[in-house]
This record gives structure tokens, sequence and C-alpha cells, in this order.
């Protein structure tokens, strides 16, 4: 199975069912499965007509709208692969992106802020020094206008507009196995059958179900957001695509469109609360959170969300090296256990163990060490990096560098980095 035929069985499943809303205060747009099934085949044609084939690159820098599972999905099918860009991105981390992956298009949003984003892919372009500019795929977005010139934002490749989608086009015929993603800030490539395998674990893992609504606030462009949002996919339910992060409007949509689950940083997890602090909200499908490290405050915040609303809250790990969202806990682990950031692997064809950083062998459990993974979800490559260079053990373990100890139940807890003298 690739990413093509996931879509193509769930539309074939049914055609009329909403797989993504693109949430706005007023003017909400549902699109349904037959919707995106005719988008993505159009913009594969683009793609394809534009001169992206195997091995290619496609930058994509746009929010979180419904439009970015088109580009993921297209492009993957013609055997290249995406590289996302976060709307916040700077020149100097523009030019980094495209001197390691060489985009052969970008999709540039028009209209998303006040930022020109075409003023800074040209400067970043002269700063890499790139001979061979991209092709820029102008995208409006659900609730904007398509310039009427795009060639305004031609950076030397060329513009265009992507095309309207039509009825009736066929299922292509696909093969290989090439990368499809890659997450920054290494540019963390992944292949196809790794991205579909990861969706559908993470989708069991989390209990994702048809007629779920999974709230995807963090970016799609990044590892954590895009693993969320294809589990959504995978899982049959329809994700709910937030392209700004205020916590009121969060909150807002999780009671208007019956929000299920929710995976966010713990940052974002106390925004919330605060928000629902200063005005309660009615959540009665919300039955799941998963909270991922960033600010040191997992617990206070599963801690909420339990006591409120009784959802089974629950600690997270990820990198983009693993493809964001790689362990969790299982609902029946005991608390406070269960928010400790780290968990078990989400598929058993994950494994994980704890090794001394120096000597490299591994060390009993509850006893510290350096992380290390081997399986699927273990990047493929990084763009531009020697693979001599890939921070492998001589038996085949990733080195996350980072620290951690296994638990007697399996799992692992996730303890921060280790210091670069330590590895």
């Amino acid at each position: 199975m690739n990413l093509l035929s996931l879509l193509a069985g769930l539309t074939k499943r049914d055609p009329h069912a909403t797989i993504a809303i693109d949430a706005d205060p007023g003017h909400p747009v549902h699109v349904s499965r037959s919707e995106l099934w005719r988008r993505t085949l159009q913009l594969r044609a683009d793609l394809a007509t534009a001169g992206v084939g195997r091995g290619d690159a496609v930058a994509v820098w746009l929010p979180n709208w419904s439009e970015v599972l088109d580009w993921h999905i297209a492009t993957a099918s013609l055997g290249a692969h995406t590289v996302g860009l976060g709307l916040d991105a700077d020149t100097d981390e523009v030019a980094r992106v495209v001197r390691a992956a060489r985009p052969r298009v970008v999709a540039l949003a028009h209209g998303a802020g006040e930022r020109d984003l075409t003023a800074t892919l040209r400067e970043a372009l002269a700063r890499a020094e790139v001979i061979a500019p991209p092709a820029v795929a102008v995208v409006a977005g659900p609730h904007g206008t398509p310039p009427l010139d795009p060639a305004l934002h031609d950076v030397g490749g060329g513009a265009w507009l992507p095309s309207a989608s039509t009825a009736g086009m066929p299922m292509p015929v696909t093969s290989g196995d090439e990368p499809a993603v890659a997450f920054g800030p290494r540019l963390a490539a992944h292949r196809e059958s790794a991205v579909v395998r990861h969706a559908l674990a993470v989708a069991r893992a989390i209990g994702i179900r048809d007629d779920d609504a999974v709230l995807c606030v963090h970016p799609l462009t990044g590892a954590f957001g895009c693993a969320l949002a294809l589990a959504a996919l995978a899982g049959g339910a329809t994700c709910v695509l937030e392209p700004v992060t205020d916590a009121g409007l969060l909150l807002a949509d999780m009671e208007r469109f019956d929000v299920t689950q929710l995976a966010v940083t713990d940052e974002v997890a106390l925004r919330l609360a605060g928000a629902w602090q200063r005005r309660p909200r009615e959540l009665r499908s919300w039955r799941w959170l998963g909270v991922a490290e960033a600010v040191g405050s997992v617990q206070e915040s599963a801690t909420w969300a339990e006591k409120e609303f009784g959802v089974v809250s629950t600690g997270l790990y990820g990198s983009p090296e693993l493809f964001g969202l790689t362990a969790l806990w299982p609902p029946g682990s005991p608390a406070p256990h269960r928010w400790w950031p780290g968990g078990h692997p989400v598929s058993p064809e994950l494994e994980v163990r704890v090794a001394d950083p120096l000597t490299g062998r591994p060390v009993p459990a509850e006893e510290q060490g350096e992380l290390q993974f081997r399986g699927y979800a273990v990047a493929d490559a990084h763009l531009g990096d020697d693979p001599a260079e890939r921070p492998l053990t001589e038996d085949g373990w990733f080195r996350t560098g980072e620290r951690g100890s296994l638990v007697g139940d399996g799992g692992f807890r996730y303890l921060g980095a280790i210091p670069v003298s330590s590895l």
C-alpha cells in the first residue's frame, strides 16, 4: 500500500465522507474524500508536467491547509519527496533547505500573513548559490483568492497556479519505494512504505476510527503534525486543520466539530487549559490527549484534561528522525506513570533500547543511558549529508543523543538531551 492507494481505498469506501475541515471562525471548508482524491490526481498531473519525477524534491511552504495533504500524496505518487518549511522559516533556514534538497518545485502560500515569502525565497536562493532555481506553485488556500498573475512569484524557474480538479481521472500506476517526506532541521527522509506503516500504526495506537475528528494543530509540514494527520486519514477520521494556534479558537473548534483526539506540545495544552478556565466549553466527544514535552509541563496539562473531561491522556515521544509520534503510553498505564514523556513504541516493528553512550553496551531497566531505536520509522537518510555519517551503531541501532531509561512494563522514559561531551 502507498499513500495514493490508501486515499483511493478511503474514497471508494465512502466518497462523500469528510476527510478534512479547513477551520475558520466564519467559513469552515469541508473537504470530502472524493474531492481530495480529485485534487490530488490533478496536482499529480501538474507536478508531472512541471518535470517532477523519481528522486526529486518538492518544498512545501504552506500553513495547515488541506492542500498540504494533496501535496504530500501527489508528490509521493511520483516517487518524489516533500520537504517542509515552517511559515516562520527565516532566510538562512530556507537557504539551508534549498541547498540540501534542491527542490524542483516550491509550493508557496499566497496571502498567508504579512511576510513576503517570495522575497525571502529569492534571497535564500541567492545565498545558497542555487544554479537551477525551482518553479513556484502559487497556492491561495481554502479561503484565499489566487493572484491574477503568478509570474510575480517567479524566482527564476517559472511560476504557475495549481489546476482546478476534474472528475473522472483514473487511478495512475505507481511503483517503487522512494523517500516520500523529509523533515527539518536535518531533513530526515522517510520512504513511502514507512510513511504508510507509521500512519496505520499510530492510528491503531491512538484508537482512531471512522467518524472520529482529530484536531491537527501543529504544522503538517513537520514530523509531529504530519504523523498525526496521516494517522487520522489511515483511521478513516476527519482532520480538523487549524491554520492558527489561538487557544480560544482551538477550543471553539473542538466543541463545534466534536473533536475526539488531540496531540499537542505541553505549551499548547497549557494554553488550552488557561483558555478553558476563562471560558469553559462543552467537549463531550473528546476522549484522548497526547502531550509532547516542550516546556516541562506534561503532567500539569494531562492532569487538567483528565480531571475536567475524563479523557485518557498520555505523554508522547518522537523526533523528525523517528517520524514524530514514535511512542505513547497505553490507556491502562497508571497515572502519573503515563504522563511521563516516553511510552511504548506505537508498533511492534519498532524496537527501543537504552545503552551506555560511551561503551554502547545496553544497560538494565531503570538505569539511564542513550535511547536507541531500530525499525521502519528510523529515517532512511538526511538529505545533503554523507550516508556514512548517519548516527548508527555497528549493529544498526539509531543513536538519538537523548537520555532515557527503560521501565518494567516494556516502555521507556525520556529524560532530556545528552551533553555532546558525553557522547
